[in-house]
C-alpha cells in the first residue's frame, strides 16, 4: 500500500489470529498520514452487537454484512469515499468519528458529563 495509491481498503474478519480487524488497527497506527486515514470497509458474517462494536473500535469506516450484493458494495463505498466523517486521533482510538448522527446535545438532554451509565446491550441487541 505504501508503493501504490489506494483509495479504499476492503478487509475480511475471519476467525483467525491475523484478521481484518488486526490489519485495520495496524493501518490506523501507521506513521504515513495518507495510509492511516484510508477508508476501510469490513466484510463480515459476524453482525452481532459485540462484533460490530469491535469493528467500530478498531477504526473500520463501514461494515458490509455477508452475503453482499453489488448495491450494498456501492452504498458502502459511496459512504466511505464521499460522505466522510471527521477523522479522530487520540491515544485510545484512531479512525473515523464513531458518531454517525449529528445531534445537538446541549441543554437538559446533555448526558456527556453524566455519571449514569447507558444500559448494557447483549450480543443479540436486546
Amino acid at each position: 500500500m505504501s508503493k501504490q495509491r489506494v483509495d479504499c481498503i476492503f478487509v475480511d474478519n475471519m476467525n483467525q489470529k491475523e484478521n481484518g480487524l488486526e490489519l485495520t488497527k495496524h493501518i490506523r497506527h501507521e506513521e504515513n498520514n495518507s495510509l492511516r486515514k484510508l477508508p476501510i470497509i469490513l466484510c463480515t458474517a459476524f453482525t452481532g452487537f459485540q462484533s460490530i462494536t469491535s469493528a467500530r473500535d478498531a477504526g473500520v469506516t463501514e461494515i458490509l454484512a455477508k452475503p453482499v450484493s453489488p448495491d450494498q458494495i456501492m452504498e458502502k463505498m459511496e459512504n466511505a469515499l464521499f460522505n466522510k466523517r471527521d477523522f479522530v486521533e487520540i491515544e485510545a482510538y484512531s479512525g473515523p468519528d464513531r458518531r454517525r448522527r449529528t445531534i445537538d446535545y446541549s441543554g437538559e438532554e446533555d448526558r456527556r458529563n453524566s455519571h449514569i451509565l447507558p444500559p448494557k446491550i447483549n450480543e443479540q441487541g436486546d
